[in-house]
């Protein structure tokens, strides 16, 4: 009987391995159809609600738990109080515009609860998701055109937008170093030879999607890469000056091969910082740089206009292409900043409610670094990942529109989830539903 029970017990864990498995491997791709990223997450949620016991009283002591709850609450109201803003949409267009956050939510406390009592998943998980976008770095790569992308005139792309590309290639090259400073790599010739090959992968992904904020959120690898080896070795003088050579070096090999195509996405900075100064922005020609201020412009105003309740999440495209801002046929669909497009379309409640979630884990990842429950490498990557994801979201919205863009997210906060049950006493004692 006692084997029997304790099959019970490990099936669905080992089934929801599976799909998380499934899900951090496809977290940063596109292939559609059966291999969409969320199908995973879905599975691990409808296994928890099956499994039941100890993780869902786990669950309901957490704080995230109840402030998830809320923000659905709020996402319902909130749905019904702009429809009547905007007789014309049916709520029902407002609820499936705010149901795409409240998943991130959901999901993330369903991967936390499996992940409580197995942590050792937790960097296998990561690793997948670098995998996983080499395999769609392949896959979907515009072979074809390889050497307009190459000379600049054709931003890269694997199904998806090119800025998703860059950011995706930073997280990756963050794993990466990370996993090779924790690893002994002396006397094993094919596995360094395997990582720089990725190495050079992912730093052809990253120069040529082209995106400034995903160039700009890369220079926090460096960084976190001292602050690891500090952890590590409890000295950081010598590791600092591995990783600013390291930096100097890649930045050198990167200006050598693409000069002109990082000259030209930085060009008419000074015209654009003259044009700010005087007050002459509408003069400028339509370039990715003042669009985006005119649509900060324009959100600011939107935010002014319904500042505790928001306008609605569907209705911010709608607003953009009343306004007239465009290049040429490009119509831009959001506010091209995440915080932005979350106080216009959430209202400050909404946009409080996830702040103060992301907060909680945040808090909750730095008091299990202190506590013991997550070495060094795995607390940097989770760490590091969420900056280069909040740094590239001041620049565009990258959290939640799309399963492929919320897949990696959700993985990232459920491993800080998880941790924050291990510190609770939430781990494998009262995991083992």
């Amino acid at each position: 009987m006692s084997g029997a029970a304790a099959s019970r017990r490990t099936w669905p864990a080992q089934l929801a391995g599976a799909a998380l498995a499934f899900q951090a491997l496809f977290a940063m791709t596109s292939f559609g159809r059966w291999l969409r990223p969320e199908y995973g997450a879905i599975a691990a949620l409808l296994l928890l609600v099956a499994a039941g016991g100890a993780r869902w009283r786990a669950l309901a002591r957490h704080p995230l738990a109840w402030l998830v709850l809320a923000f659905v609450v709020y996402a319902v109201l909130q749905a019904a109080y702009v429809a009547q803003l905007a007789p014309g949409v049916p709520v029902a267009k407002h609820l499936s515009a705010n149901a795409e956050p409240v998943r991130v939510g959901v999901f993330a406390c369903a991967i936390g609860a499996w992940l409580a009592d197995r942590p050792r998943y937790m960097p296998h998980l990561l690793g997948l998701m670098v995998v996983g976008f080499a395999l769609a770095a392949l896959a979907c790569a515009p072979w074809r055109e390889l050497g307009a992308v190459v000379a600049g005139s054709l931003r890269l792309r694997f199904r998806y937008a090119e800025n998703i590309v860059g950011e995706y290639a930073a997280i990756g090259l963050l794993l990466l170093t990370l996993y090779a400073a924790s690893t002994p790599l002396r006397g094993r010739a094919a596995k360094a030879a395997a990582l720089g090959l990725a190495a050079l992968l992912l730093l052809a992904c990253l120069l040529y999607a082209q995106s400034r904020a995903a160039w700009l959120a890369a220079g926090l690898i460096p960084l976190v890469a001292v602050a690891h080896q500090r952890a590590v070795t409890a000295r950081w003088r010598r590791p600092a000056a591995v990783a600013a050579a390291a930096a100097v070096f890649a930045v050198a090999a990167v200006l050598c091969v693409g000069y002109t195509l990082v000259a030209r996405r930085f060009a008419g900075g000074e015209a654009l910082a003259e044009a700010l100064a005087h007050g002459g922005l509408a003069t400028l020609p339509p370039s990715s740089a003042s669009v985006r201020l005119q649509l900060a412009a324009l959100g600011l105003h939107a935010w002014q206009a319904h500042p505790l309740l928001g306008s609605g999440l569907y209705g911010i495209g709608p607003m953009i292409a009343a306004s007239g801002i465009r290049i040429a046929d490009y119509v831009p669909p959001h506010l091209h900043n995440a915080y932005l497009q979350a106080a216009v379309g959430l209202g400050g409640i909404g946009a409080a409610l996830l702040l103060a979630a992301f907060g909680v884990l945040v808090r909750e990842l730095v008091l299990a670094r202190r506590a013991g429950e997550v070495g060094a490498a795995l607390y940097w990557a989770l760490l590091g990942s969420l900056g280069i994801v909040l740094v590239v979201n001041a620049f565009d919205f990258l959290l939640w529109r799309f399963d492929y863009l919320r897949a990696p997210l959700e993985i990232l906060l459920g491993c800080c989830f998880a941790l924050s049950l291990r510190r609770r006493g939430a781990g494998p004692a009262a995991g083992a539903a």
